[in-house]
């Protein structure tokens, strides 16, 4: 039994100085031409090997090259597929003779890897037609059988390292080239069953990004199979990415589990990713969205996702993808409140007039821009969003509960608005954007219920001066690329109603009273209002003019009737109001009721318009209809009853307050019999008679 032990000892002894010795005795060059030889035979490209490789067998099985190269194949943009600075490898050889692959070490230094898609669409990395025979002739499928890749394998990866690679990929059929400088990766596998960890960096378009992961079975990937999976894809200044959950393997590989994405400079992320959006487009500084994530290459969704962006909270799902190349969102969501001011274009927001002060004309001197809208953000994407909200804050127009939707497809946008609420009352209806022709083309329609006008004004107009309840219904359409071109290209109809209001800042039904003393008094004092029971008109723009054919407006002691234009781009005005002095205090059903009218024209621009009597309008009444005017004035005194009339002809004339004549009667003398004729001499008055 000794001697047998002393031979199975000298036996293992000369083994190990064949193998210790055969480094010496085999030329290096010799197995460096074998390597190569096998190599260049495999994949049919050229193999170049520049220093003599270092080259040992015990302990462990050691490799050194240097500048090495593969070729690209012919007609490709650059002579090499790969270049390596340098390799070293290691293999554990009694763990080889035992049957397992133990690799000590793998280590790249300063490789180059192109990856080429030529016209035709083929990689430059596909050699042949990716088969080749077995010894007895039919396809070899290069794993362990029917069972699939790690079959009987039994591999394990320590020390794997790529340093300082730099990854370049050219496509011949769009020109894009992307290059990823500075790759740095550590994997580690100490069985291929698993666990599987790598950790990695590289820099692409100037900025780093790190990745660690750790995958439970990447066996189980290769065998369409799921395992447990986390990662961390990270941007110190701009974003970072965690996930938690499982991988599936298979053709279109999956993933499930719990996502958390921080972006905190949302602006310089999207132009990092060459997505483009207008430069009127405002973003959030900062965005966080986490929940349950399903994705796949194609498509990514998460429900019960919880969406941060600065300030503002919104709740829901949503999903994102890529068709043919371009971004599309789907989301349904809901916040109790959020604060949009900082994402609207400079300018935008309106400070609340106060009403009390000023000249309390609206509008302001600038007139109509010229600087083009940029609307190509709107068709960046394609998105089918649904929001709802408790309030929405924008600093133009401010909303209570809100329902909203939007659809872009292609280069048109809609917004449809299910629910509204706006200053005490509500809105629906829809807008519409068409990008598809050269100039985007705009179509509105909106029904509006039971809105407060004073908020709406002067949060929209900085305009505090109206009071009341507006009703309103607009269908209109337009098209043009700046603000001027847009007013120019007004189409459609409405209709207006504002009831229970006041009109602060003018006493309507005193101006048309003045007009006995030679003037029209229609200087804005704060102190002043014109209430009114209600406030109808309809209206027709045709390429920017308005015409409003039937405005009425119903007051005490005062009914006003109008019509006429208000051209939107020079900004005029062409209008004739008829106010009418009743003896009524109230301001409904009055339609039929004689009184007074002093015809009043306001002409002119916007900002300093002209506000006159038309006496030419007056005169021409009587003239042709003196009994009609008659019968008005006695239908004003009959209205005020006996012991009335002197107030109501002071209303209607301006007697006993200024006027330079009374009719006043004296102390000892009794009321005229027909109190018409008194309102007769004061008509004549007023007309020179």
């Amino acid at each position: 039994m000794k001697r047998i032990l002393i031979i199975l000892g000298v036996i293992v002894v000369l083994l190990v100085a064949a193998i210790v010795a055969v480094p010496f005795i085999v030329p290096k060059s010799a197995m460096t031409a074998y390597v190569v030889g096998q190599i260049e035979s495999a994949t049919g490209r050229k193999v170049t090997v520049g220093a003599e490789p270092e080259f040992s067998i015990f302990p462990e099985v050691k490799l050194s090259l240097s500048e090495v190269t593969l070729s690209n194949p012919e007609g490709a943009t650059t002579e090499n597929l790969a270049e390596i600075g340098s390799a070293d490898i290691e293999v554990d050889l009694i763990a080889a003779l035992s049957g397992e692959v133990v690799i000590q070490k793998f280590v790249l230094i300063d490789p180059i890897f192109v990856v080429e898609k030529d016209k035709n669409g083929r990689f430059n990395f596909e050699m042949g037609d990716n088969t080749r025979t077995s010894d007895t002739g039919s396809p070899a499928t290069g794993g362990g059988g029917a069972g699939g890749i790690g079959d009987g394998l039994v591999l394990s990866l320590n020390d794997v390292r790529l340093e300082n690679a730099t990854l370049v990929y050219f496509d011949a059929t769009t020109g894009e080239r992307q290059e990823v400088r500075g790759f740095n990766a550590a994997l580690s596998l100490p069985a291929i069953e698993g666990p599987f960890d790598i950790e990695a960096d590289a820099e692409w378009r100037e900025r780093r990004v790190a990745l660690v992961a750790h995958v439970d079975n990447p066996l189980a990937l290769t065998k369409d199979g799921s395992t447990a999976l986390t990662a961390t894809v990270s941007n110190d200044d701009m974003f970072t990415v965690n996930f938690e959950g499982t991988a599936q393997g298979g053709a279109v590989p999956e993933g499930a589990g719990k996502a958390e994405v921080e972006v905190s400079d949302l602006a310089a992320l999207l132009a990092w990713v060459d997505v483009a959006l207008g430069p009127d487009v405002k973003l959030p500084s900062t965005v966080a969205i986490s929940g349950n994530m399903t994705g796949s290459p194609e498509k990514v969704a998460i429900a019960d996702a919880v969406i941060r962006f600065d300030q503002n909270t919104l709740t829901g799902n949503l999903s994102a993808g890529l068709t043919g190349g371009k971004p599309y969102a789907v989301a349904d969501l809901s916040s109790e409140a959020l604060d949009l001011r900082a994402y609207l274009p400079e300018g935008g927001s309106a400070e609340g007039a106060s009403g009390s002060g000023g000249s309390g004309q609206a509008g302001g001197s600038s007139g109509w821009s010229d600087e083009k809208i940029d609307l190509s953000g709107l068709s960046a994407a394609d998105a089918d969003i649904r929001l709802r909200a408790g309030q929405i804050t924008t600093g133009i127009v401010d909303t209570g509960k809100t329902d909203i939707a939007i659809v872009a497809k292609g280069k048109r946008a809609d917004l449809t608005i299910n629910e509204l609420a706006l200053y005490e009352g509500n809105a629906a209806g829809s807008v519409g954007i068409d990008m598809r022709n050269e100039v985007p083309a705009i179509a509105i329609d909106l029904n509006v219920a039971n809105v407060q006008a004073r908020p709406a004004l002067q949060q929209l107009a900085d305009y505090g001066d109206l009071l009341g309840t507006v009703n309103l219904k607009a269908n209109m359409t337009t098209r043009g690329d700046t603000e001027r071109k847009l007013v120019s290209a007004l189409n459609g109809t409405g209709n207006l109603t504002i009831t229970d209001g006041a009109i602060i800042g003018y006493n309507l039904a005193a101006a048309v009273r003045n007009i006995s003393t030679g003037g029209l008094n229609m200087d804005y004092d704060s102190s002043e209002k014109t209430d009114f029971a209600e406030i109808s008109a309809s209206f027709t723009a045709k390429n920017g003019l308005v015409n409003n054919p039937d405005l009425k407006m119903n007051a005490p002691l005062l009914r006003v009737t109008g019509a006429g234009d208000i051209a939107l781009p020079p900004r005029t005005l062409d209008y004739r109001a008829v106010p009418k002095l009743v003896a009524s205090l109230t301001g409904q059903g009055a339609g039929g009721e004689r009184g007074l009218s002093v015809p009043i024209l306001i002409t002119g621009s916007w900002d300093n318009p002209s506000i006159r009597p038309d006496l030419e309008g007056v005169i021409k009444g009587v003239l042709e209809s003196p009994e009609d005017a008659v019968k008005n004035v006695q239908g004003i005194v009959e209205g005020a009853g006996k012991g009335g009339v002197k107030g109501v002809l002071d209303a209607v004339t301006g007697g006993g307050s200024g006027s330079g004549e009374t009719d006043a009667a004296p102390a000892d003398e009794t009321e005229p019999e027909n109190p018409a004729a008194g309102a007769v001499k004061k008509l004549k008055g007023l007309f020179g008679n």
